[in-house]
């Protein structure tokens, strides 16, 4: 049921917009492979993505910008207290006329190699790495692109300055994983213990995610609260994240004074603009794990030829090494640049018996 609104209503309305249709994403590819030995297989490639019809949610009712050369309703300035009566439909808050659309777009461009040595004298071995960059119109989408009721950060009139790193974004990605059965003695009595063996590894390297440096701004004369936080102008991009290990920096990654609220563009001396800092503007922690599986095979021949019993040894990042989650990105939060988890759980190990026959 539509709910009746006036000029002195704040009402919230969500609507689908009548052209919305599908996603659609095309993908191509081109690879060259070699063998420059016997077993050994090198593949390089390049790999493509482009997103369009991208579901979003965006606010048609925007606060518009008021001037003596654009009147709005006979406003000619922007104050907190004039909202209400520049936007394009009164009576609804600006940030409330959320409307589901499909008009977002992305793109992935990424460099694939691999290195795979086919099994051969008991061992085998694939080495891959990418890399790849993500960028699409609703880059920002940590504040909930795809939610209900949920917008993109900043302006919504500007799909180009929303444009950026994807908040999934990693710049490089190295995964190696083998397969090794030791090598057993000759002799029968130390080929009982040493022997049948099997090693199988995989580690995995991989830079951190983009972030977007949010900035909840309840003073932003448009109206839209969920903004990207101001740059204070005082550091290179190099300088926006502390220097030192992951440890050293768990209540501060940020260097938080190169971060500022947007400047005051109201005629009340209050009322502030959007936020510069770009999307997708720096990277989270990086992450390193190793998981090992190690396994001794005893053949049993019994009760007929071929039986054997195996003891496995599986450890999810082996060396327990503390994988950290995204630091908190909103400037306004008492707790900004904090990191309170973790990414990857702490070691876990299993051990299994397996009776073949």
């Amino acid at each position: 049921m539509f709910v009746p609104y006036s000029a002195n209503t704040a009402s919230s309305v969500n609507v689908l917009d009548p052209h919305f249709r599908p996603a659609m994403v095309q993908q191509f590819s081109l690879n060259v492979q070699a063998e420059f030995q016997s077993n050994w297989l090198l593949e390089v490639g390049y790999v493509g993505a482009r997103g369009i019809h991208l579901q979003r949610f965006r606010s048609l009712n925007q606060a518009q910008d008021a001037s003596p050369h654009n009147p709005i309703r006979g406003i000619m300035s922007n104050t907190l207290a004039n909202i209400g009566q520049r936007v394009p439909i009164p009576g609804i808050r600006p940030d409330s006329l959320r409307e589901m659309e499909a008009e977002g777009s992305s793109w992935y461009n990424g460099l694939e190699a691999s290195i795979t040595k086919r099994l051969s004298h008991g061992f085998q071995l694939l080495v891959s790495y990418t890399f790849s960059k993500t960028l699409d119109t609703d880059g920002a989408n940590i504040n909930g692109t795809s939610a209900v009721n949920s917008l993109t950060l900043g302006d919504q009139n500007s799909p180009a300055q929303r444009w950026g790193r994807a908040s999934f974004d990693r710049a490089h990605r190295l995964v190696v994983s083998e397969t090794w059965m030791l090598p057993s003695p000759s002799a029968s009595m130390l080929r009982a213990v040493l022997g049948t063996w099997e090693l199988a590894a995989v580690l995995t390297i991989q830079s951190g995610s983009a972030l977007t440096i949010a900035d909840t701004n309840a003073t932003n004369v448009y109206g839209i609260s969920e903004d990207r936080a101001q740059l204070s102008g005082q550091c290179s991009k190099s300088q926006l994240v502390r220097a030192g290990s992951i440890e050293s920096k768990l209540n501060g990654y940020f260097n938080a004074s190169c971060f500022t609220t947007p400047p005051v563009v109201g005629a009340d001396g209050f009322g502030t603009g959007f936020g510069d800092s770009a999307t997708g503007l720096v990277n989270g922690p990086g992450q390193t794990n190793l998981d090992l599986a190690i396994s001794k095979t005893i053949p049993t021949q019994w009760p007929v030829e071929g039986c054997s019993i195996q003891f496995r040894t599986e450890l999810y990042n082996a060396f327990n090494h503390p994988q950290f989650a995204n630091p908190n990105t909103n400037f306004s939060s008492a707790t900004f640049g904090a990191i309170n988890s973790t990414a990857v759980n702490a070691r876990v190990g299993q051990l299994s018996i397996r009776y073949t026959f």
